[in-house]
Protein backbone atom coordinates (compact mmCIF):
# COMPACT_ATOMS: atom_id res chain seq x y z
CA UNK A 1 0.00 0.00 0.00
CA UNK A 2 1.57 2.98 1.57
CA UNK A 3 4.26 1.77 3.65
CA UNK A 4 6.56 2.56 1.49
CA UNK A 5 6.09 5.93 1.22
CA UNK A 6 6.86 5.64 4.81
CA UNK A 7 9.90 3.42 4.95
CA UNK A 8 11.51 5.79 2.26
CA UNK A 9 10.81 9.36 4.42
CA UNK A 10 11.46 7.53 7.53
CA UNK A 11 15.12 5.94 6.24
CA UNK A 12 15.96 9.00 4.27
CA UNK A 13 18.67 11.16 5.53
CA UNK A 14 17.52 15.05 4.94
CA UNK A 15 19.49 17.69 5.99
CA UNK A 16 16.49 19.90 7.37
CA UNK A 17 12.94 19.36 7.64
CA UNK A 18 10.79 18.17 5.06
CA UNK A 19 7.55 19.29 3.44
CA UNK A 20 4.82 16.87 1.75
CA UNK A 21 2.03 18.51 -0.52
CA UNK A 22 0.03 17.43 -3.75
CA UNK A 23 1.51 18.09 -6.48
CA UNK A 24 -0.82 17.10 -9.14
CA UNK A 25 -3.56 14.83 -10.14
CA UNK A 26 -5.62 13.38 -13.15
CA UNK A 27 -8.27 11.35 -13.03
CA UNK A 28 -9.35 8.15 -15.30
CA UNK A 29 -13.10 7.01 -15.15
CA UNK A 30 -12.66 5.11 -11.96
CA UNK A 31 -9.03 6.05 -10.94
CA UNK A 32 -7.47 8.77 -9.08
CA UNK A 33 -3.47 9.66 -9.68
CA UNK A 34 -1.79 11.81 -6.90
CA UNK A 35 0.85 13.07 -7.22
CA UNK A 36 2.97 14.24 -4.38
CA UNK A 37 6.31 15.56 -3.71
CA UNK A 38 8.49 15.92 -0.88
CA UNK A 39 10.25 19.46 -0.62
CA UNK A 40 12.57 21.16 2.10
CA UNK A 41 13.12 24.64 4.01
CA UNK A 42 14.61 26.40 0.21
CA UNK A 43 11.62 24.26 -2.05
CA UNK A 44 13.79 21.88 -3.56
CA UNK A 45 11.86 19.06 -4.47
CA UNK A 46 13.43 15.54 -2.53
CA UNK A 47 11.04 13.14 -3.56
CA UNK A 48 8.29 12.45 -5.82
CA UNK A 49 5.81 9.86 -5.29
CA UNK A 50 2.64 8.72 -7.61
CA UNK A 51 0.08 7.01 -5.54
CA UNK A 52 -2.83 5.33 -7.48
CA UNK A 53 -6.62 5.46 -6.57
CA UNK A 54 -8.15 2.70 -8.13
CA UNK A 55 -12.05 2.38 -7.41
CA UNK A 56 -12.37 5.58 -6.82
CA UNK A 57 -15.65 6.82 -4.72
CA UNK A 58 -15.07 10.06 -3.08
CA UNK A 59 -12.71 12.37 -2.62
CA UNK A 60 -11.73 16.21 -1.08
CA UNK A 61 -8.79 17.26 -2.24
CA UNK A 62 -6.08 20.43 -0.82
CA UNK A 63 -2.96 21.39 -1.72
CA UNK A 64 -1.36 22.78 1.44
CA UNK A 65 1.27 21.09 3.33
CA UNK A 66 0.82 17.64 5.26
CA UNK A 67 2.68 15.92 7.75
CA UNK A 68 1.11 12.63 8.69
CA UNK A 69 -0.80 10.24 6.29
CA UNK A 70 -2.57 6.88 6.77
CA UNK A 71 -5.09 4.34 4.68
CA UNK A 72 -7.95 3.78 7.43
CA UNK A 73 -10.54 0.77 6.72
CA UNK A 74 -12.74 2.49 9.36
CA UNK A 75 -13.94 6.17 9.31
CA UNK A 76 -16.86 8.16 9.22
CA UNK A 77 -16.61 9.12 4.93
CA UNK A 78 -16.55 5.02 4.53
CA UNK A 79 -19.91 4.66 6.49
CA UNK A 80 -22.20 5.14 2.91
CA UNK A 81 -20.26 2.86 0.87
CA UNK A 82 -19.04 0.04 3.54
CA UNK A 83 -22.42 -0.14 5.09
CA UNK A 84 -26.10 -1.21 4.15
CA UNK A 85 -27.85 1.55 3.46
CA UNK A 86 -31.54 2.12 5.47
CA UNK A 87 -34.68 3.99 5.03
CA UNK A 88 -36.07 4.68 7.79
CA UNK A 89 -40.12 5.78 8.03
CA UNK A 90 -41.86 7.27 10.86
CA UNK A 91 -45.71 7.85 11.93
CA UNK A 92 -46.81 10.24 14.73
CA UNK A 93 -47.74 13.29 15.86
CA UNK A 94 -46.03 15.08 19.29
CA UNK A 95 -45.84 17.91 21.34
CA UNK A 96 -41.81 18.83 21.49
CA UNK A 97 -40.59 18.24 17.97
CA UNK A 98 -37.91 20.82 19.12
CA UNK A 99 -36.92 18.23 22.02
CA UNK A 100 -36.85 15.57 19.20
CA UNK A 101 -34.01 17.73 17.13
CA UNK A 102 -32.20 18.33 19.89
CA UNK A 103 -31.50 14.64 20.24
CA UNK A 104 -31.17 13.68 17.04
CA UNK A 105 -28.82 16.52 16.61
CA UNK A 106 -26.39 15.63 19.80
CA UNK A 107 -26.65 11.82 18.66
CA UNK A 108 -25.57 12.80 15.34
CA UNK A 109 -22.67 14.93 16.41
CA UNK A 110 -21.26 12.52 18.57
CA UNK A 111 -21.22 9.74 16.36
CA UNK A 112 -20.36 11.52 13.23
CA UNK A 113 -18.07 13.61 15.25
CA UNK A 114 -18.93 17.08 13.11
CA UNK A 115 -17.45 15.70 10.05
CA UNK A 116 -21.17 14.80 8.38
CA UNK A 117 -23.96 17.24 9.05
CA UNK A 118 -26.92 15.84 10.06
CA UNK A 119 -29.56 16.74 6.89
CA UNK A 120 -27.02 14.82 4.90
CA UNK A 121 -29.46 11.79 5.08
CA UNK A 122 -32.83 13.07 6.12
CA UNK A 123 -35.40 13.51 3.65
CA UNK A 124 -35.23 17.15 3.26
CA UNK A 125 -36.29 18.29 0.05
CA UNK A 126 -38.61 20.75 -1.55
CA UNK A 127 -41.47 19.66 -0.01
CA UNK A 128 -39.78 19.30 3.34
CA UNK A 129 -37.50 22.63 4.16
CA UNK A 130 -36.22 21.24 7.55
CA UNK A 131 -36.34 19.07 9.70
CA UNK A 132 -39.05 20.66 12.08
CA UNK A 133 -41.48 20.21 8.70
CA UNK A 134 -40.17 16.99 7.72
CA UNK A 135 -41.45 15.60 11.64
CA UNK A 136 -44.43 17.75 11.35
CA UNK A 137 -45.93 15.67 8.67
CA UNK A 138 -46.88 13.24 11.07
CA UNK A 139 -45.27 10.20 8.57
CA UNK A 140 -43.66 9.39 5.57
CA UNK A 141 -39.54 8.73 4.65
CA UNK A 142 -37.24 10.46 7.61
CA UNK A 143 -34.26 9.24 6.40
CA UNK A 144 -32.09 7.12 3.86
CA UNK A 145 -28.80 6.40 4.77
CA UNK A 146 -25.97 4.22 6.02
CA UNK A 147 -27.74 1.33 8.48
CA UNK A 148 -25.58 1.96 11.77
CA UNK A 149 -27.04 6.03 11.75
CA UNK A 150 -30.55 4.95 10.69
CA UNK A 151 -30.75 2.68 13.84
CA UNK A 152 -29.66 5.08 15.82
CA UNK A 153 -32.52 7.50 14.12
CA UNK A 154 -34.86 5.53 14.27
CA UNK A 155 -34.19 4.76 18.47
CA UNK A 156 -34.51 8.57 19.00
CA UNK A 157 -37.68 8.59 16.67
CA UNK A 158 -38.87 5.29 18.76
CA UNK A 159 -37.94 6.78 22.28
CA UNK A 160 -39.85 9.73 21.86
CA UNK A 161 -43.41 8.33 20.85
CA UNK A 162 -42.91 8.02 16.77
CA UNK A 163 -43.99 4.65 15.26
CA UNK A 164 -40.83 3.52 13.36
CA UNK A 165 -40.26 1.11 10.60
CA UNK A 166 -36.50 0.05 9.13
CA UNK A 167 -36.46 -1.17 5.66
CA UNK A 168 -32.55 -2.22 4.82
CA UNK A 169 -31.21 -2.86 1.39
CA UNK A 170 -28.21 -4.85 1.04
CA UNK A 171 -24.89 -2.89 0.15
CA UNK A 172 -23.92 -2.89 -3.72
CA UNK A 173 -21.15 -6.08 -4.30
CA UNK A 174 -18.67 -7.21 -1.86
CA UNK A 175 -16.09 -4.76 -2.14
CA UNK A 176 -14.96 -2.65 1.00
CA UNK A 177 -13.32 0.75 0.56
CA UNK A 178 -10.70 2.35 2.54
CA UNK A 179 -9.35 5.95 3.21
CA UNK A 180 -6.36 7.79 2.54
CA UNK A 181 -6.20 10.54 5.03
CA UNK A 182 -3.49 13.21 4.04
CA UNK A 183 -3.44 16.68 5.65
CA UNK A 184 -6.86 17.84 4.72
CA UNK A 185 -7.52 15.63 2.34
CA UNK A 186 -9.22 12.18 1.64
CA UNK A 187 -9.76 9.87 -1.33
CA UNK A 188 -12.24 7.02 -0.84
CA UNK A 189 -11.06 3.42 -3.12
CA UNK A 190 -10.99 0.40 -3.25
CA UNK A 191 -6.97 0.52 -2.85
CA UNK A 192 -4.05 2.65 -3.27
CA UNK A 193 -0.38 2.21 -4.12
CA UNK A 194 2.63 4.15 -4.20
CA UNK A 195 5.25 4.35 -6.16
CA UNK A 196 8.60 6.82 -6.27
CA UNK A 197 9.39 8.58 -9.17
CA UNK A 198 12.29 10.94 -7.92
Amino acid sequence: MLSNISKALNEGQFSSDIYLSLDGLQVDDDKLLLTIIVTDDNDEKLQEWEVTCTGLRNHKLDVNFFEEFEVLDEHIFLWEFNYNTADLFFKGNINDINGVIGELFIIHSNLAKGQIPLEKYLNINYYNVDIRHLLSQGEGLFSKGPVNLIKVYEKVLSENGYKTSIIEYPTKGSTVYKIFVFGDSYVVAKDFQAFQVL
